[in-house]
């Protein structure tokens, strides 16, 4: 089935119309009831004997109920699918009466116009009579009200519970092994050492060409007189490590040292070793 945009727009207004005069009906109901009391109080002096708010009368209560039929229905279906009982039953009570008391009148005044009778003789051919045709709508007028105060004490009563839920509490830090080591080697890796200022030195071979000792394919370890409380497992790493390629900064993370064994190991062993191989 083809969607058309126009028609699209029009159903939304129009389905914004039916919910506005659904919630504007309980302002005319308001009235309605208020000029009702108003008029018994008064011995009938504000709508008997006053024809212009006897129409007034008659306009609102009738815009407030039937304007009010699709809405009712439309938050009956919608009230079902959100499984909300109460309000479910008690719209679906409203619209059946609403469409009971709308049916009998359009019957009433559909014979008057057809049969061209006045209104007592229209009476006749309803299968009801009259004053239980009012009462089924002054409880209508009842239960429109009761509905719409009963929705907005409902969001109330959601927002006051939302309101009122606790925090959700973190769960507290459990110190596990693996995360002790990982924070030592944390704080290892970032531990500050103080460092003399390096010198770099270049040397060069006959060509012209630096030599680390790669041309004749051996590595040479500085001795252990230089560095007896250096390992020599340590030394030999450094070394190869540093002959590999990677740069003197970063053997102790490519090692998975401290930062503090830069000075005390690194740099000695490859300050020994560089001028070692530049005076072979």
């Amino acid at each position: 089935m083809k969607h058309f945009t126009t028609i699209e727009k029009l159903d939304t207004g129009i389905l914004y119309l039916l919910e506005l005069a659904a919630s504007l009906s309980v302002l005319l109901l308001a009235f309605g009831l208020i000029a009702s009391m108003a008029n018994v109080l008064t011995k009938g002096s504000v709508l008997t004997d006053n024809l212009f708010m006897q129409r007034v009368w008659a306009w609102t209560q009738c815009i407030a109920i039937d304007a009010s039929v699709a809405g009712t229905i439309i938050r009956t279906f919608r009230y079902q699918q959100e499984g909300e009982l109460v309000k479910t039953w008690l719209y679906g009570l409203l619209s059946a009466l609403l469409l009971f008391t709308a049916a009998i009148v359009l019957n009433i005044e559909s014979v008057q116009q057809t049969l061209n009778l006045t209104l007592d003789a229209a009476y006749i051919h309803v299968f009801i009579p009259v004053e239980v045709l009012i009462w089924i709508r002054t409880l209508a007028i009842v239960l429109l009200i009761l509905a719409h105060a009963l929705r907005h004490v409902s969001a109330a009563k959601a927002e006051e519970q939302t309101g009122m839920q606790p925090p959700v509490q973190q769960a507290p830090l459990v110190l596990t092994p693996e995360l002790l080591s990982e924070l030592r080697v944390l704080l290892a890796q970032t531990t500050v050492s103080e460092e003399q200022p390096e010198t770099l030195q270049l040397t060069q071979t006959a060509s012209g060409t630096p030599d680390y000792g790669q041309g004749s394919g051996e590595q040479s370890t500085p001795g252990t007189s230089l560095f007896p409380d250096i390992p020599e497992e340590e030394r030999n790493k450094v070394i190869e490590a540093y002959t590999s390629g990677i740069p003197r900064r970063e053997i102790c993370s490519y090692l998975r040292w401290g930062n503090a064994k830069y000075s005390t190991i690194v740099k000695p062993v490859l300050d020994a070793y560089e001028q070692q191989a530049g005076t072979q």
